[in-house]
């Protein structure tokens, strides 16, 4: 029995080398034997024989093609044996996902049972009655096992590929030389024939050499074999692992099977694999990708050969350029889809945390990144996926924390502000970096894109917290009730060590002590972008809105403060003394107008300070104050 197909390549290249061993030895002897009868009766075992009705000796059918392997030398033979075989292997891979898409199609599972009766033996469109639609309908599991049956096809495509084309490529490397070698014997021969006998051996050389260039090369068959049949392959494996072309795309699928199946079953065999599918077909396209690259290379070694044996000058297009290029496309478009689905999970998972705990799961989009480097070979095409995933995943994880902070109090929002400057100095800075690895720094705008994308949930967040901090100020910085006259001058014969820290100043600085505390718990020593604190802005806002509402309300309420005027000035003057660093330059001005009117109220008639903020019992008196509220100073120190 005829057991090629199941040979090792290294023992067919010994069969192909002994048996050209001992034709070039019969050729040998031929030679060295004198007359032309000799040469007349001696057939070699590569002879046709006579013309019969019944196969020749050596003949054999491979799926209707027929093949003479005594027409031939042994390694031509074997080649195309080996690859005539290997086209009735794709025709019947194709056939047989195509059997296996019908048959879950008519309600039988992939272990040949049936889900249902009265259906086996019937086509995809007999099965379209009312009966087994219905009973399909009640049974969806089809379409799953469809696409998993789509998934089998192409790991099984692609085993045959990379199984058979190393092997044909040995062969072939054989055969070219084993061509080599042929010609150049033709060329010897004809070169001492034309010197011995021009006119006895001119017919001889004649028939010689029109044999020769009649006969086809290795390059000839795997143009006109191995490329048609690994084009249909690659065609085959593209069409179970993708189904249709991205959108967008300029490349187009073809159908390879499935032509005349139900409009039901071709949707199936048409739709895009799910992630899960799609990420074990990426593997198996990459793997068919660098075996057909690496035998294309090899076509380098394997040319059509000129009369003396040597390579031709012309340029060379190697048969299998067609095939790389076609499984290259198909490889990245794969992949691509690769890049969304995880993405796309990335952002799923990251929005569930940031939603339900408020984190910025930076981490995760990283990790997310770093499985894309290890399992892509194509990321500089997936560039623009790459890039479009990570702002995906990036405004995601701001909505959520968005909707986070709805109904909740500041220090959710301020929770927001620190996962989003956390993500800004590390997370964002890490996925970058790997992401201009991944697309060999192809992705210029992705900084500036998540950068503002966050950046803009972080301003907001934070304003409406400043915003929050300043109502209560306003709620605290009030003067309260004011002495009248004759109570004030009560209280100037009380010996000032028993004079009482006024009680507006200590709710104010309460207030700022405690927006100071609030904002160092959740942001720390954390900055903004542009380099100055969240603890300083904070400070800054609250130190405002106290002394702005204090200046404001002793404008107001001049005619009742004049007796005490100069008390508030002394008071005013300590709070601008103490808050001076926080304080805004309008504010600063705001105060020091304040101040100058209170002190030309107490000084202009009948105050009973009489300038006392100017004069050491001011000084005094301010050192006093600060005495009574060092506790407040020393909260809103370094």
């Amino acid at each position: 029995a005829w057991r090629l197909e199941t040979s090792s390549g290294n023992s067919l290249l010994d069969a192909i080398r002994d048996l050209g061993e001992l034709l070039e030895l019969l050729e040998e002897e031929e030679e060295n034997k004198s007359g032309t009868s000799v040469n007349k009766n001696v057939t070699t075992p590569r002879s046709s024989g006579h013309a019969s009705n019944v196969l020749k000796g050596g003949t054999f059918t491979i799926d209707r093609h027929v093949i003479c392997v005594r027409d031939y030398p042994p390694a031509l033979s074997c080649l195309f044996l080996q690859t005539t075989h290997f086209r009735s292997l794709v025709d019947k891979a194709i056939a047989s996902a195509e059997t296996t898409c019908e048959r879950i199609f008519r309600g039988e599972g992939l272990d040949n049972t049936s889900n249902h009766s009265g259906t086996g033996g019937t086509s995809s469109s007999e099965v379209s009655s009312a009966g087994a639609s219905s009973q399909r309908s009640r049974d969806k599991r089809w379409k799953f096992e469809v696409l998993e049956a789509r998934v089998d096809a192409t790991k099984s495509a692609v085993a045959l590929a990379k199984n058979w084309l190393p092997r044909l490529l040995q062969i072939g490397l054989a055969t070219q030389e084993a061509e080599k070698r042929r010609m150049a014997r033709q060329h010897r021969r004809q070169k001492m024939s034309a010197l011995s006998a021009p006119t006895s051996s001119s017919s001889t050389g004649e028939s010689d050499s029109h044999a020769g260039k009649n006969m086809m090369s290795a390059h000839d068959v795997f143009k006109s074999i191995v490329n048609p049949a690994l084009t249909r392959l690659v065609e085959h494996i593209a069409f179970c692992s993708l189904g249709c072309a991205n959108q967008g795309s300029k490349i187009r699928i073809s159908s390879t099977f499935g032509k005349g199946s139900a409009d039901r079953l071709r949707a199936i065999l048409k739709s895009p694999l799910p992630p899960t599918q799609t990420g074990k077909s990426a593997s198996d396209l990459a793997e068919l990708a660098e075996a057909i690259q690496e035998s294309n290379e090899s076509m380098l070694t394997i040319r059509s050969l000129s009369e003396d044996g040597e390579g031709t000058k012309i340029a060379y297009h190697s048969p299998l350029e067609m095939c790389s290029q076609l499984t290259d496309d198909a490889v990245i478009m794969i992949e691509q889809r690769v890049c969304i689905y995880s993405f796309d999970a990335c952002s799923r998972k990251c929005s569930i945390s940031a939603s339900g705990s408020g984190v910025f799961d930076g981490d995760l989009l990283l990790q997310c990144v770093q499985k894309l480097s290890d399992d892509l070979t194509r990321s500089e095409e997936c560039s623009k996926e790459i890039e479009k995933g990570c702002f995906m995943v990036s405004q995601k994880c701001c909505e959520g924390l968005a909707g986070y902070v709805k109904d909740r109090s500041d220090a959710a929002r301020l929770r927001v502000v620190a996962e989003c400057a956390n993500a800004l100095n590390t997370t964002i800075v890490d996925v970058v970096r790997e992401v201009s690895y991944l697309t060999n720094g192809q992705s210029e705008s992705l900084e500036s894109n998540l950068s503002s994308v966050i950046s803009v949930l972080e301003r907001d967040m934070f304003d409406v917290f400043l915003k929050s901090v300043k109502r209560n100020v306003s709620a605290c910085a009030r003067l309260g009730l004011i002495e009248n006259p004759s109570t004030h001058e009560q209280q100037q014969k009380i010996p000032d060590e028993s004079v009482p820290f006024p009680p507006y100043l200590a709710a104010s600085f309460l207030t700022i002590v405690r927006c100071r505390a609030q904002v160092e718990r959740a942001l720390r020593d954390l900055s903004r972008t542009e380099g100055t604190t969240y603890q300083f802005l904070a400070l800054q806002t609250a130190s405002d809105g106290v002394v702005e509402n204090i200046c404001l309300e002793l404008k107001s309420k001049l005619n009742h403060v004049r007796p005490q005027a100069d008390v508030f000035s002394i008071h005013l003057q300590f709070l601008i003394s103490t808050l001076k660093k926080y304080l805004s330059d309008e504010v600063l001005s705001l105060a020091s107008d304040t101040r100058r009117m209170l002190l030309s109220a107490s000084t202009g008639g009948r105050g009973t300070g009489k300038g006392m903020g100017n004069g050491p019992e001011g000084l005094t008196a301010v050192e006093n104050l600060e005495r009574l509220g060092r506790v407040y100073v020393m909260c809103l120190g370094e």
